[in-house]
């Protein structure tokens, strides 16, 4: 089985190519030096040419940039998404695509199930969302794994940036009224490479880790991770003083129990295991 990774040099890109190429599995990695995705999908289908699995790691994750660039947004987190589904169905390959929490409006106080209604309240979940309707349009034999809050080694991500913050000043203030998963790109490779590996009818997957946590309990476990956490200091704030261009969902909890396939673990847990990796080079993704 050939896998191709379109995008395979982002924060997740990178986490599922190098995961295929550990397991032993035959793998081919495109990003814009070798695949332009302004093309026709048909034009797609030749660079491409021969794949069993295709899987979309491109997006455009800029949440606050998103409401001034709509266009640029859905162009890349939907329309690429759709034309590259058409690619797979072209190649008779299954389809994965990558999509977010950020679709549902996140006013529950109980984990939103993958079958509760979208309701994006941003623009960067309007485009994801415009993603996954353009997929199941395609006609491909598609997946769609949500997934929220993820971190990595393979690019700037929350905890480097909270890490570099507090490693340079000692404090930092961090909302306390969002609620979310923080899930480690590894764990989301792992679950996608478990489905794509089995004959599996599920559609939509939720590929988060357990449990919930703010911003401000992910901010106090990076913290707890650093040389000298005693001497830092995080401090709740409230969405309210902490004006940002997009709105949030409050309570961004997504129920992950609904798969056959594998459930992340909880994400404490996970940090820990992932936090050496994660904060072992900050300076290089400044």
């Amino acid at each position: 089985m050939l896998v191709a990774v379109i995008g395979d040099r982002g924060l997740f890109g990178r986490e599922m190519y190098s995961l295929l190429l550990s397991k032993g599995d035959k793998v081919v990695g495109f990003n814009r030096s070798n695949l332009e995705l302004s093309e026709s999908w048909e034009e797609l289908t030749d660079t491409i040419s021969r794949a069993d699995v295709l899987i979309n790691a491109v997006a455009y994750t800029q949440v606050d940039a998103a409401e001034s660039n709509k266009g640029e947004a859905r162009l890349v987190n939907g329309e690429y998404a759709g034309k590259l589904a058409r690619v797979a169905k072209a190649l008779g390959a299954k389809f994965v695509q990558i999509s977010t929490d950020y679709v549902f409006p996140g006013d529950s106080r109980v984990p939103t199930s993958k079958d509760s209604p979208t309701s994006p309240v941003n623009e960067y979940g309007a485009s994801k969302l415009l993603g996954e309707q353009l997929v199941a349009e395609s006609g491909a034999d598609y997946q769609i794994f949500r997934t929220a809050w993820l971190y990595g080694a393979a690019g700037n991500c929350f905890p480097r940036i909270i890490a570099k913050r507090l490693l340079e000043g000692g404090a930092v203030e961090v909302v306390s009224d969002q609620m979310g998963q923080p899930t480690w790109t590894r764990d989301l490779a792992e679950v996608i490479y478990s489905h794509i590996h089995k004959p599996c009818n599920e559609r939509v997957v939720h590929a988060v880790a357990s449990g919930s946590a703010s911003w401000f309990d992910f901010a106090n476990a990076i913290s707890s991770s650093l040389p000298g956490s005693q001497t830092f200091s995080v401090r709740a704030i409230s969405s309210s003083g902490n004006a940002r261009g997009a709105v949030r969902p409050a309570y961004s909890v997504l129920d992950n129990t609904d798969t056959d396939g594998p459930i992340i673990g909880n994400w404490l847990d996970r940090w820990k295991l992932a936090a050496p990796e994660i904060l072992s080079s900050i300076q290089e993704f400044e």
